[in-house]
Formats: C-alpha cells, sequence, structure tokens
C-alpha cells in the first residue's frame, strides 16, 4: 500500500458536566476497490482527450476535402458522361414533345378545318348564281365567237371577264395584249409555219395560244416546217397564266413520221412573270426550255403541243422557238 492513513475519530459523549467521557481511533491500510477502478478509467481518458485546437483542424481538414473530391479527375470523367447522357435525354424529350404537339394541333384544327373548307367550297361554288347566270352565258358565247374568228386576245380578255363574275377575288379586266403582226393573226398556231433566222437557224412562231382544260384549249399545237437540220436541237416558249403562274402542263413533239414524245413541261416553279394584265409581250415572263437533241433527227413537219393537266391557271402561250444547229 503507497499510504497509511489514520483517521482518529472522537466521540464526545456529554455529560452533565460537559467532560468527554470516551475517545476512539480508526486505522485505514487499504484503497477501495472501486476507487481503483475510476482512477485508471480517468487516466485512461485523459491520455485520449483532445483539444479545442485538434478540432478545429479537424473541421478544417474535412471542408477542403470536401472542395478537393470535386477536383478530382475521376469524378470530372464521370459528370462529363452524367452531363452528356442528360443533353442526350433532353434533346429527345424536346423531340417528342414537339412531334406530339404538332399531332395535337394536327388533330385539333382538322375538325375546324373541314368544317370551314366544306362551308367555304359551297359559298364559292354559289357565288355568280342567280343573277349573274345569264351574263356568264352570254360571256361565254361571246368567247367562242372570238375564238372562232381567232381574236385570241378579245377571247382571253372576254374569258378573264367570264373568270371575274364567277370568281370575285378575280383581277379586274387586263389590258388588252400587244397586237400581233397580221401575218400571225390570219391563222390559228396548228397552221401556221415557223420562220427561220438567217443566223441562229431559231424558227419563231409568236401567235397567241391558250393551254387549258377541255373546252378551254385555243391553238396550243405550232407547227415548224424544217427544211434542214443540225446535230443538235431545243425548244423554249414563253408562258403565263391569267393571274399568277399557278398551272400545270406537258408538252409533246410530233415528228414528221407521226411519233409523239413528251419533251417538256411547265408548273408554278418554272412560270416567273407579273400579274396578266402587266404582260406586255413575250419578255416579260421567263421561258422554259428544253433539249430536244436527237428527236429532231430529219427534214419535216414537227408540232409542239401543249397540254394542260392541272392548277387554277390556263397557260397563256405567248411565243415558242425551236432552234437547230
Amino acid at each position: 500500500m503507497r499510504w497509511r492513513e489514520f483517521l482518529v475519530l472522537g466521540v464526545v459523549v456529554l455529560s452533565g458536566t460537559g467532560v468527554a467521557s470516551a475517545a476512539g481511533i480508526i486505522t485505514i491500510d487499504k484503497e477501495p476497490p472501486q476507487l481503483i477502478e475510476l482512477r485508471r478509467a480517468h487516466e485512461a481518458e485523459m491520455k485520449n482527450a483532445v483539444t479545442p485546437e485538434e478540432v478545429a483542424r479537424a473541421e478544417e481538414e474535412y471542408a477542403q476535402a470536401r472542395k478537393n473530391a470535386l477536383q478530382d479527375e475521376g469524378y470530372r470523367q464521370k459528370a462529363a458522361v452524367l452531363e452528356e447522357a442528360r443533353r442526350k435525354e433532353l434533346e429527345a424529350v424536346e423531340a417528342r414533345y414537339r412531334k406530339e404537339k404538332e399531332a395535337l394541333e394536327t388533330a385539333s384544327r382538322k375538325a375546324v378545318e373541314e368544317k370551314y373548307e366544306k362551308k367555304l367550297a359551297d359559298l364559292k361554288s354559289r357565288v355568280g348564281q342567280g343573277g349573274n347566270s345569264a351574263y356568264l352565258a352570254r360571256l361565254e358565247k361571246l368567247e367562242q365567237e372570238l375564238v372562232a374568228k381567232n381574236d385570241l386576245a378579245g377571247a382571253l380578255v372576254v374569258q378573264t371577264e367570264r373568270r371575274k363574275i364567277a370568281d370575285p377575288g378575280a383581277v379586274s379586266v387586263p389590258a388588252a395584249p400587244t397586237p400581233k403582226p397580221a401575218a400571225e393573226s390570219q391563222a390559228p398556231a396548228a397552221a401556221t409555219a415557223g420562220w427561220m433566222a438567217k443566223d441562229n437557224q431559231v424558227h419563231v412562231n409568236s401567235t397567241r395560244g391558250l393551254a387549258g382544260a377541255e373546252g378551254n384549249t385555243v391553238n396550243n399545237v405550232y407547227t415548224f416546217n424544217l427544211e434542214r437540220i443540225g446535230n443538235n436541237a431545243s425548244l423554249r416558249f414563253y408562258g403565263f397564266g391569267n393571274r399568277s403562274g399557278n398551272s400545270y402542263g406537258k408538252v409533246y413533239l410530233l415528228g414528221p413520221d407521226g411519233s409523239r414524245s413528251e419533251v417538256a413541261e411547265w408548273k408554278p416553279a418554272l412560270l416567273q412573270g407579273p400579274k396578266f394584265s402587266e404582260v406586255k409581250s413575250y419578255a416579260d415572263v421567263q421561258p422554259v426550255t428544253a433539249d430536244l437533241s436527237g428527236k429532231v433527227t430529219s427534214a419535216g413537219q414537227y408540232r409542239i403541243e401543249f397540254k394542260y393537266t392541272d392548277g387554277d391557271e390556263p397557260l397563256n402561250i405567248y411565243r415558242v422557238e425551236l432552234k437547230t444547229w
């Protein structure tokens, strides 16, 4: 034992006279086991104890480690892969959204479009009926009479007037076309021989023609008599509609041997020009060309036929050229 203590206990027994009657002494020669265990635990605790400064340093290290984790190369690579995947998913979602939205818009408008297209078609079909019907009949008769007289310019003006009455949205009556030379106005294009320029061998026919729907076709065949030919040939024609270039059709070449082949076409993309009322000559519209090499192989009579197939406008034909060299 490390030490020994003596505890003196004094017991005072008071008598009636106030004098101590007895006293005792206790000797302690060992520590209680419980005290020994408590002391050991306390000493071990003190060995592992840290200071507030050590705690503060650990907290700083933790914060810095969190920042450094986001700068790690492995983290950056994985983050880049995630971002790319996110971008692709967003693009897919956006594409699906646009597609579904377009489908929704189409479905939503379909009923409305069908309703009003039918209504407008019915209204347009009744425009010009009643009081205008007699006038339309007289205009049609006059147009036929002018065609019979080969007055194509007059027939075109009457036709425009008739279309304007039948469709109030049509343009006003156009100015009269440029008068044709007398030699050209005496016979239809189908019976008119082309002439050949002395220098460039271009055969030209400037007879005014019209290629439209059945019953609306006047001088739509142009005839050329070729006395001599070359190794190459080409076609050029100038045409436009009454109000726009909204016209479709095909052009055929008929040879001396009776052959008939499609050589060109016309459509809105190829027909460029002003309003019909502003067309003063063939030079006001854009020509359409076609290569006829290999098809014009012998001297003789060749015919160019224009056949309307579709569109809102017939084709007004201002000039047709057949070139050989």
